[in-house]
């Protein structure tokens, strides 16, 4: 049943995906990419782009044959009531480890740059009370913060603008020096970074509008997003040195605007960082509404606010797990597969199989 509470309109789902879209790898993005296919990177990321545009068909073609059921409704409907469940199930818990692993991320953030002396299940505490409030009181109030922070985004287009005014241009070629399977391989690390558009498939009954004005609307939000990282990894090549400089530097875009100050702002990385914060906000905000969805769903529960304390708990206990760069990595090498499985190959072979069982929902027009 949907509550008009949880309306959005198509605008407002455009900044929706496109906060999904961004979050904390915007500072590790370039450093990650650029590490494996160095001044090709903004390749890896564009070819990023439009895989994901294609991945966001199939979702959409889903999404159209049950325009008003989320994905946690399609699962039953398709697949029973028991593997339903068992991916409902799958479904929530991936999403906490992502959360929690993004929380993670924030927290060695914020204690590198600007909180060394404090604990990290402080700042984590402090962040998830603030994605509890901001998740609360449903999707409209959840897309208009959205939308109101969104424009957070062009003051840091204009930050790293501003320190390419040293950039060398020189650093971009030659262009397609490296092999494909290279530029590929660094395809992967930015892929990861572009994940968020399966929002959708949970938020999509809820948006007013047709079927083709959603699929503009997150093709619109995908576009922007690649325009925007593939911007972040070219300013990132062209100020540091991709073969030497940027392998040493873990979160370049940091680095870059760290060097310039002006009257009013000394420490404009400090300022970055605290935009920065919103943005990862509305990341991990996104992932505890959709764990917290999944287990209404599991227990069939209409409101999903009486969760969200129980998934932040989770989220804070698997977040201190991981300690620097190495406990980073093993949660990616098992994370990895994880985004594959759920992104990809379920909503792919969901498609399929409503074909095979010539199951879609029909819509009342009356």
């Amino acid at each position: 049943m949907k509550l008009t509470a949880n309306k959005i309109t198509n605008k407002q789902l455009v900044f929706m995906i496109i906060q999904a879209q961004i979050g904390v790898g915007i500072l590790s993005l370039p450093h990650d990419v650029a590490l494996i296919a160095k001044q090709d990177a903004w390749i890896s990321t564009i070819i990023a782009g439009v895989l994901s545009q294609a991945i966001i068909f199939i979702i959409w073609g889903l999404c159209r044959r049950f325009p008003d059921l989320s994905l946690y409704q399609i699962l039953p409907k398709l697949l029973g009531r028991v593997i339903g469940k068992i991916l409902i199930l799958s479904y929530s818990l991936y999403f906490m480890v992502t959360g929690s692993l993004v929380l993670a991320r924030y927290s060695d953030i914020i204690d590198k740059w600007i909180l060394p002396h404090t604990p990290n299940w402080i700042t984590m505490l402090l962040m998830l009370l603030t994605c509890i409030y901001i998740v609360s009181e449903g999707l409209t109030s959840i897309a208009r913060f959205y939308v109101l922070v969104s424009p957070i985004l062009i003051v840091l287009v204009a930050l790293i603008s501003y320190a390419m005014k040293d950039a060398n241009l020189l650093y971009l070629f030659p262009i397609g020096e490296h092999s494909i399977p290279t530029i590929l391989k660094g395809t992967k690390e930015a892929a990861f970074s572009l994940l968020g558009f399966e929002l959708f498939l949970f938020i999509h009954p809820y948006v007013q509008s047709s079927g083709k004005e959603k699929l503009i609307a997150i093709t619109t939000a995908n576009i922007f997003v690649t325009i925007f990282y593939t911007f972040m990894v070219i300013a990132s090549i062209v100020f540091f040195e991709p073969d030497v400089d940027i392998a040493l530097t873990p979160e370049p875009l940091l680095y870059m605007i760290k060097a310039y100050s002006f009257q009013v702002l000394e420490r404009t990385d400090l300022f970055f960082l605290s935009l920065w914060l919103v943005i990862v906000a509305t990341s991990i905000a996104n992932w505890l509404l959709l764990s917290s969805m999944g287990l209404a769903s599991l227990v069939r529960k209409k409101h999903y606010a009486r969760f969200l304390p129980i998934v932040a708990g989770i989220y804070l206990v698997l977040a201190l797990i991981p300690d620097q760069g190495k406990d980073f990595e093993r949660f990616n090498q098992v994370l990895g597969p994880s985004h594959y499985i759920f992104i990809v190959i379920i909503p792919v072979l969901l498609f399929i199989l409503s074909f095979i069982l010539k199951k879609k929902e029909v819509v009342n027009k009356a």
